[in-house]
């Protein structure tokens, strides 16, 4: 009987309690790059294939809840550019990181964090060429934590912006090659011009 009464009294919580929820909105993303999402009560849950180095913007809503707790994240964010990594770079335009849980590279290599407010970066001793996990997003990783979210309310909207960072050489090559276009391109103005 009085197992009963607990298991009453249990189920009566569970069914009353609320629960955050968080509702994917949708992505902007260009070229191939694509965003899954898996979010749900209490998580916010994602994987991103950047087949490019264009941010993505995922934008998501609180729906409803109970927000004593923060909202956990994770995600796996997939390097399909070609390029090495050397970072990835989070920016949400409203709360905050509360905790930074675990980061696993794929292959080896570590990675540190640097986290403040509402941005948080992940920087890699190696350039990473695959994928890195961020929290508990497989379900399966020995000893990860998700990460989580604070400063939310039941109603807001908010967007998270991941940039996938490349090696500081990329952006030299990409600066030299701008650079090439603009001289091919001022020298046919002077040809045409003469």
């Amino acid at each position: 009987m009085i197992k009963q009464l607990f298991a009453t009294a249990a189920l009566a919580a569970a069914c009353c309690a609320p629960a955050s929820a968080i509702t994917f909105e949708g992505a902007v993303t260009q070229g191939g790059t694509v965003v899954a999402n898996f979010s749900g009560p209490g998580q916010l849950s994602f994987d991103i294939d950047f087949a490019n180095l264009a941010p993505a913007v995922l934008r998501f809503r609180v729906d409803a809840g109970d927000l004593a707790s923060p909202i956990a994240l994770d995600a796996v964010l997939r390097n399909l550019t070609g390029n090495g990594l050397s970072a990835y770079s989070f920016l949400l335009d409203r709360g905050s990181f509360a905790s930074i849980g675990s980061v696993t590279r794929q292959f080896g290599g570590t990675a540190s964090v640097v986290a403040s407010g509402p941005a948080a970066t992940i920087g890699f001793d190696t350039l990473e060429f695959l994928d890195v996990e961020i929290g508990d997003a497989l379900g399966s990783t020995a000893g990860a934590t998700d990460w989580t979210l604070g400063g939310l309310a039941v109603g807001d909207r908010f967007s998270l912006t991941v940039t996938a960072v490349p090696e500081p050489g990329t952006y030299a090559l990409l600066l030299a090659g701008l650079a090439g276009v603009g001289l091919m391109a001022r020298r046919r103005g002077m040809t045409v011009a003469a």
